[in-house]
């Protein structure tokens, strides 16, 4: 379980962040190691030298493996000359050599300098995520990556500069699943370029990955605009210092969770048949259902249609209803229309905590620790729950307790990602006991 060295180190990636942060007003830091010379958009070579040692091993125990060997590149780069390919994948393996050491690796010089509020946000978001998966019992830290973009779009400006919009596809192989290829699906990424000194050569001037945690750390200029100018870095070590705090208590609050009411089951549910069709749907959509991937997000319609896949009928007796005939809203219980809680984050959890008689029967915050393939977990930020997934691994410590789930998810689509590198830190476990007729 996490204890305090691992905030202290968690903190630390935080304040290293604020590299030449002196004589900007925020507060002085350690700087971080650089970042390794490799080839952009070749694979990295395989290390010369032995993985450094693992001093919380017994001397007889093998050297880890190395960290962070992997490459990014562009399935199809589209309308993209070299050097702005070149610029793009520069930029996403500077992201995942952080996430692979759980350091960040400074982008700097592929940032124009008016762009330094881009700069010190972007470095903001990667020590977040850092920061997180520090703080987990589970060691996080990646043995190897590989992302692959596809272009979709570019925008060109009278002064020359360009606006890239590309989606990317990820394998991370995390240290604590070994064997295991964590995806994650269908990002989105958008990068503004601008012409810089020398042929095909380009700066950038802002990038962003549309999703909530690059909104969670920037705001309103994840979308693009500066924001903040030489203000940056102490704006953002004071947003560090709050999320990263927050995200300490609620990773603490798990440890004691399990006070929600325990519920009874006449008849089984097949958990495995749940994360088959978890696994089988995502990065994809079955034609059987609606998509609300734009409409709010598809995360709790899909663990819904997990649960029914892992024969949880659907529920339309009593006051509490759980069901999906047809897009139209419809609370009432007969066989018509879709419930708020088929679809809904937070309706499905009072469906969960209510329902007493047909239908689902669920134990609702349970001991965080105590789950299992096919239970249901949510997640949040502050005193709203904005997210659903499945567990579909039980990931164990050396002493064979857990320590983390992978999970499966739409909106985001990832595929048996550890639930811990989640930017949403606030989490509760549903135990899905089975149904009653």
């Amino acid at each position: 379980m996490p204890y305090p060295i691992q905030r202290a180190a968690a903190l630390l990636a935080a304040a290293a962040l604020l590299l030449s942060a002196s004589g900007t007003g925020s507060p002085p830091a350690p700087s971080p190691a650089p970042a390794p010379e490799t080839s952009i958009a070749e694979p990295a070579p395989a290390p010369d030298q032995p993985a450094p040692e693992d001093r919380s091993a017994p001397e007889e125990a093998p050297a880890p493996e190395a960290l962070g060997i992997g490459t990014a590149v562009f399935l199809d780069p589209g309308e993209l000359t070299p050097g702005q390919q070149e610029l793009i994948l520069a930029l996403v393996t500077r992201l995942y050599g952080s996430l692979a050491v759980l350091e960040v690796q400074d982008p700097e010089d592929l940032f124009a300098p008016e762009a330094e509020g881009q700069l010190w946000g972007n470095k903001a978001v990667w020590a977040y995520s850092c920061g997180v998966r520090l703080m987990q019992p589970a060691d996080l830290s990646l043995t190897g990556w590989r992302a692959e973009l596809t272009f979709q779009e570019m925008e060109e400006e009278e002064d020359g500069s360009i606006h890239v919009q590309v989606t990317e596809d990820s394998v991370q192989n995390f240290r604590a699943a070994p064997g295991v290829d964590s995806r994650q699906l269908g990002v989105r990424r958008h990068f503004y370029l601008r012409p810089a000194e020398g042929e095909d050569r380009w700066l950038l001037t802002a990038h962003s990955q549309r999703d909530t945690l690059y909104w969670m750390v920037m705001g309103r200029y994840a979308w693009g605009s500066s924001g903040y100018g030489s203000g940056a870095p102490g704006h953002y070590y004071g947003v560090l210092d709050r999320l990263l705090n927050t995200a300490w208590e609620d990773t603490q609050a798990r440890l004691t969770q399990g006070e929600g009411r325990e519920a009874a089951a006449r008849n089984p549910y097949d958990r495995q048949g749940a994360v088959d069709y978890a696994r089988r749907w995502v990065g994809t959509r079955s034609g059987d259902w609606p998509d609300y991937s734009r409409n709010g997000g598809n995360c709790q319609n899909f663990v819904s249609q997990c649960l029914l896949a892992g024969g949880v009928p659907m529920d339309t007796q009593g006051p509490a209803v759980w069901k999906w005939y047809g897009g139209t809203p419809d609370n009432l219980p007969r066989m018509t229309g879709r419930s708020a809680s088929w679809s809904s984050v937070r309706d499905f959890l009072d469906y969960a905590q209510e329902n007493s008689g047909c239908g689902l029967a669920a134990s609702v915050d349970v001991p965080y620790y105590s789950g299992s393939p096919g239970d249901v977990i949510h997640l949040g930020t502050g005193d709203r729950w904005r997210h659903t997934v499945l567990i579909s691994q039980v990931l164990a410590g050396e002493d064979g307790e857990p320590v983390d789930y992978l999970i499966c998810s739409n909106t985001a689509d990832l595929l048996d990602f550890p639930v811990g590198a989640y930017c949403y830190t606030r989490q509760m476990l549903i135990r899905i006991d089975g149904w009653n007729p």
